[in-house]
């Protein structure tokens, strides 16, 4: 998957054409938590097969938000990171 990333109102990645604004504005936990109850019930059967392509890409969503989330995370550390040794250097 090499799709550019695209900021979105509030900071919430990502956005644009297709996406869901509530997937969007999930917190990570919340994100993961939608996931995981996905899953649960397409493995347990509970849906049928539209209502499971439906999930899937749902599901595509929910991990791409997570994963912009967690890469935005990371950039913050290492920007903090940096900053905290820019300090203790001078």
């Amino acid at each position: 998957m090499t799709k550019k990333k695209s900021e979105g109102a509030a900071g919430a990645e990502p956005t644009g054409a297709g996406v869901d604004p509530a997937i969007a504005s999930m917190t990570y936990e919340q994100a993961v938590k939608a996931l995981e109850e996905l899953v649960s019930a397409i493995e347990q059967g509970e849906v049928g097969l539209e209502e499971s392509l439906a999930s899937y890409r749902r599901g595509e969503q929910l991990v791409r938000h997570c994963k912009a989330l967690l890469d935005r995370a990371e950039t913050t550390v290492r920007q903090l990171s940096v900053a905290e040794l820019e300090q203790g250097a001078s």
